[in-house]
């Protein structure tokens, strides 16, 4: 075998540009951190890890060219990327085809198989579920839904009103708005919260419309009281964007917080900080991508092959001691066990963790309504089943 067969090429999908660019900023960051790390130990088979970088800019389209690209011009089946499900999907067939492997470091709204993915970033059970039954317990029944207006929000609000109905709740009321919104279309969406008056407010928003509209209901609810914002994507690049004050109180539901107290979460921290530009923050999908770039090469380190199928069956029977915990992929499904952590963020935009699963949980992307019962009695001092 040549020393160009035996080099590991993956190309990564992550935009610098466009609605959601912090946060993959951040993504593509950790990716390249574990590379400069194995790299630094001796690279994959006895040869430094080549990545290929684009700038798909937040586009579907972009995305699948740019993968199509890496396929086809540059010999590459492994890739790492992706944030909004339109991208993924788009990207999907470009992968399969090639019978290549995408490794998808975020969360998503469930639903979905194909043995070409490694799902990375939490199922509905995984993030969902433990987020309704927290809510229900300390803040109330009455949700109002706020989405962007593409695949994931519409989808993860139609489980997260399967598992509010199962405990009693009531959504009253379910808005959307475009991934760019207008300040006129943000005002809309904050009167109809206001007027829905929700015990907490689930948002569904993703990218730049994040910060915004945040920003938006801290300012109309002004110094009185205001339902906090309960988030499955929201993140540290969010929270940087829209600044402490409008950040304070709201919720987050994901497998890592940069607050999670181990030896291998201080030095991810402290590795990050001396890795990222000072303009990306550490996030749970950059964790995510981390953890799945350095899983892909124990992979073919340890079976000497470059071969997706060989690869893949070598992940079903692997685990890694991550900055969440140990982490593995579940070969019914492709999706990854994970911790399940809910933080609150406090006055200085720092997530303090409130619950945490006391195990990983194993993924269940395709269970329509989620038992709330189980999640309930954790909250109350047991853990998941």
């Amino acid at each position: 075998m040549s020393r160009q067969d035996r080099q590991l090429k993956v190309g990564l999908l992550f935009a610098e540009t466009g609605v959601t660019a912090a946060i993959e900023r951040s993504q593509r960051c950790g990716a390249l951190l574990a590379v400069e790390q194995v790299n630094r130990e001796g690279g994959v088979l006895g040869e430094p890890v080549l990545t290929l970088v684009g700038d798909p800019g937040g586009d579907p389209d972009r995305y699948r060219n740019l993968c199509d690209d890496y396929v086809r011009n540059h010999g590459v089946r492994l890739m790492l990327g992706c944030y909004m499900s339109h991208t993924r999907k788009a990207v999907m067939p470009v992968i399969e085809r090639a019978d290549g492997l995408l490794f998808y470091p975020t969360p998503y709204e469930g639903f979905e198989y194909s043995p070409n993915i490694i799902y990375g970033g939490p199922a509905p059970n995984q993030n969902s579920a433990p987020l309704a039954a927290y809510l229900t317990r300390h803040y109330g029944a009455r949700v109002a839904f706020v989405g962007s207006d593409y695949i994931y929000p519409r989808e993860s609000n139609h489980v997260m009103r399967h598992l509010y109905k199962q405990h009693g709740g009531e959504v009253v009321e379910e808005a959307y708005m475009p991934l760019y919104p207008s300040a006129d279309d943000l005002a809309l969406v904050v009167e109809r919260v206001v007027r829905s008056a929700p015990d907490v407010v689930f948002s569904t928003v993703v990218g730049t419309g994040t910060a915004s509209f945040y920003q938006a209901m801290a300012q109309r609810y002004g110094n009185g009281p205001r339902p906090p914002i309960a988030s499955l994507t929201t993140s540290e690049a969010e929270i940087a964007e829209m600044g402490a004050e409008a950040a304070r109180g709201n919720i987050v539901v994901a497998p890592y917080f940069t607050s999670v107290e181990s030896p291998q979460s201080n030095a991810f921290v402290s590795q990050c900080r001396a890795f990222f530009p000072a303009d990306v923050r550490i996030t749970a999908w950059a964790e995510a991508a981390y953890c799945q770039m350095r899983m892909l090469c124990q992979a073919v380190n340890a079976t000497g092959s470059l071969e997706v199928e060989v690869i893949r069956n070598h992940l079903y029977h692997a685990s890694m001691d991550s900055p969440q915990g140990r982490v593995q992929v579940e070969q019914q499904n492709n999706h990854s066990h994970l911790f399940s952590r809910i933080g609150e963020i406090d006055a200085r935009g720092q997530i303090c963790i409130k619950w945490q699963s006391s195990t990983t949980i194993r993924p269940d992307p395709y269970v329509v309504v989620h038992n709330l019962d189980d999640w309930t009695l954790s909250m109350m001092g047991g853990g998941p089943s």
